[in-house]
């Protein structure tokens, strides 16, 4: 088990999550309460997960989406109070979508040439509009407070497809989009970072250009490139990692890409705490979730996290918000 003292020259970040806690689309005070509970100086940046665009499309009922709402700001002063930066996870999937409950789907092998298809039917015009919505989303976080603008363009929804040109082949002008944004943000003295999946989770995809894909990614001009795996409607065992197998291929991958891009700086997760982070390289800070979704105090309990109770997969599980069996302890 990894000591916090091993962290001391790293930065620690809570991971993006879809909490749920949201009424007609808007987070509650059961929203509030989950992150400001969970900040404090310890927890340099906590990143409010999967937050709609303007105009996109949540990946369930229970997505929050972004808008003009004082809520925001509240809750970017709530974390912010509590002596964490706050952070936000701009997002959207698209007009139809629906995600698997299953976590290996029985469809695995077709997403990909169905995603070819879907990014050629939506078309450069919706896409461009989408593009914008990024720029308006992140000018309307920022006015809310929030210090941290992440992208999410991983986990198979709209962006992870276009960012990579094995499957659209016009990622590069959405890329220099992403960069453009960044730059622009970074300017305005915001922290910005950009979220990937390693792999997909189809062997065929992931056998060739995986490693192009990522060192691409890399050298986009985002302060931090979040590394998690794994396309939800294809395997999202590569998105929770659980299994010895899952967590020693996601800490290779993750290891390499910091070994190969030593300027760029990295967020790393998947059971971290049973890492010997001595042997990680400088650029890559701890991610943690599950440790703080189920105990808002692990940082100061560090041996007191996660147990493997699996009621955090709320959709998988059909329910409507996240829980946690250990918060009736606390």
């Amino acid at each position: 088990m990894s000591d916090i003292a091993t962290w001391s020259d790293r930065l620690v970040f809570l991971l993006a999550v879809n909490t749920g806690f949201v009424t007609r689309g808007a987070p509650d005070d059961r929203f509030l309460e989950f992150y400001r509970s969970r900040s404090s100086p310890r927890l340099h940046c906590a990143i409010v997960g999967n937050v709609t665009v303007p105009g996109g499309f949540g990946s369930n009922a229970a997505t929050p989406h972004l808008t003009t709402a004082s809520v925001w700001a509240d809750l970017a002063t709530a974390i912010r109070s509590r002596g964490t930066l706050p952070g936000i996870q701009l997002a959207t999937a698209w007009s139809g979508y629906v995600g698997s409950r299953k976590f290996v789907s029985s469809a695995s092998h077709v997403f990909i040439p169905w995603a070819r298809n879907l990014v050629n039917e939506i078309g450069p015009e919706a896409i461009y509009a989408f593009l914008n919505s990024f720029d308006s989303a992140a000018d309307i976080a920022t006015q809310h407070g929030f210090g941290h603008i992440q992208i999410h363009a991983a986990h198979g929804y709209l962006l992870s497809l276009l960012v990579d040109n094995r499957i659209y082949r016009n990622a590069t002008q959405v890329l220099d989009r992403l960069s453009l944004l960044s730059e622009r943000l970074r300017r305005q003295g915001l922290q910005t970072s950009i979220r990937i999946s390693l792999k997909s989770g189809d062997p065929e995809f992931d056998r060739i250009g995986s490693v192009e894909f990522q060192d691409t990614i890399a050298r986009l001009p985002f302060d931090f490139v979040d590394l998690s795996s794994g396309f939800y409607n294809i395997d999202k065992r590569l998105i929770y990692p659980a299994r010895p197998d899952v967590l020693i291929e996601r800490l290779r991958d993750s290891v390499a890409i910091g070994v190969r891009h030593p300027m760029r700086s990295f967020i790393f997760s998947g059971r971290i705490l049973d890492v010997d982070w001595t042997g990680i390289p400088s650029n890559m800070h701890p991610g943690l979730c599950r440790d703080l979704i189920a105990n808002p105090q692990f940082l100061q309990q560090l041996h007191n996290g996660c147990r493997n109770h699996g009621k955090c997969h709320y959709f998988s599980r059909g329910s409507n918000h996240l829980t946690c069996a250990r918060w009736a302890e606390h």
